[in-house]
C-alpha cells in the first residue's frame, strides 16, 4: 500500500514540478534581455498589443517599405471601411483560435492539442483604425531597415500557395473586419502566441526577453 501511495504521490508531484520550473524559466528568461539596436525617434510606429493573455502586432496597412493591402486585400475585410490604416497580426493554433470563441467553447481536447502542438496554426488579422494612445498596447518606433525585417518576418509565418500568396480561411473571421490564414509553425509550451511577437520584435532588432511565452513578457519591453 505505502508503495502505492508513493507512487500516486510521485505521479502528482512531477506535473508540479514540471510546471513550476516552466513558470521559472518564462519569469527569468522573459527578464534576460536580448539586446537590440538603439530606439529609433523617426521611422515607422508600430504597435504592439494585448488582451490580457495574447499580444498581436499592428503594422501600418501601407508604407514607403510594405503595402500589406497586397497580400491582405481590402476585400477580405469588407466591414472595415477606409478608416481601417492598420493591419493587425496575432499567430496561434487553429483549432484553438478557431474552436474557441469564447472560453467557455474550449475543450479539453482542444487545448491538449494546442499543449501538445500537434495542430496546424493560423495567423488572425484585423483590419483596423491606428491603435494609438490605447493602454492596452505598447509602441516601437522601427527605421526602414528594422521595419523591413520585421515585416519580412511577419510574411513569412503565412502558409502559401504555389504562387506565394497567402491562403485565407474564408469566414473564418470573428466579424467583418477580420479573417484567419493559414500560417506554418506549431503551437506548443515553447512556440507559444506571445514568444511569436517576441521572436518578430527580437528579429527587428528590438530589445526583448530571451523567450517570452506569456504577454506580459512582451509587454514590459514595449511600454
Amino acid at each position: 500500500m505505502r508503495v502505492v501511495r508513493n507512487g500516486v504521490a510521485l505521479a502528482l508531484a512531477v506535473p508540479a514540478i514540471a510546471a513550476g520550473a516552466y513558470l521559472l524559466a518564462a519569469a527569468v528568461l522573459s527578464r534576460l534581455a536580448v539586446e537590440g539596436r538603439p530606439a529609433s525617434r523617426e521611422g515607422v510606429e508600430v504597435f504592439v498589443c494585448t488582451n490580457g493573455i495574447h499580444t498581436d502586432l499592428v503594422l501600418p496597412a501601407v508604407t514607403d517599405t510594405v503595402d500589406w493591402t497586397i497580400d491582405l486585400p481590402d476585400g477580405d475585410f469588407p466591414g472595415a471601411g477606409r478608416r481601417a490604416s492598420h493591419r493587425s497580426f496575432g499567430w496561434g493554433d487553429r483549432a484553438f483560435y478557431l474552436e474557441t470563441r469564447q472560453w467557455s467553447d474550449l475543450r479539453l481536447a482542444t487545448a491538449l492539442s494546442a499543449l501538445f502542438g500537434r495542430g496546424p496554426s493560423v495567423m488572425h488579422v484585423y483590419a483596423l483604425h491606428s491603435p494609438a494612445g490605447s493602454l492596452d498596447c505598447g509602441v516601437v518606433v522601427l527605421d526602414e531597415g528594422q521595419y523591413g525585417a520585421l515585416a519580412a518576418f511577419v510574411r513569412g509565418s503565412f502558409r502559401r500557395d504555389g504562387e506565394g500568396r497567402a491562403l485565407p480561411l474564408p469566414g473564418s473571421g470573428y466579424g467583418a473586419t477580420d479573417l484567419f490564414y493559414e500560417a506554418v509553425g506549431h503551437y506548443s509550451p515553447v512556440e507559444t502566441c506571445n514568444e511569436w511577437t517576441g521572436k518578430a520584435l527580437r528579429a527587428a532588432g528590438v530589445t526583448m526577453g530571451a523567450w517570452t511565452p506569456f504577454e506580459d513578457g512582451v509587454m514590459r519591453w514595449v511600454r
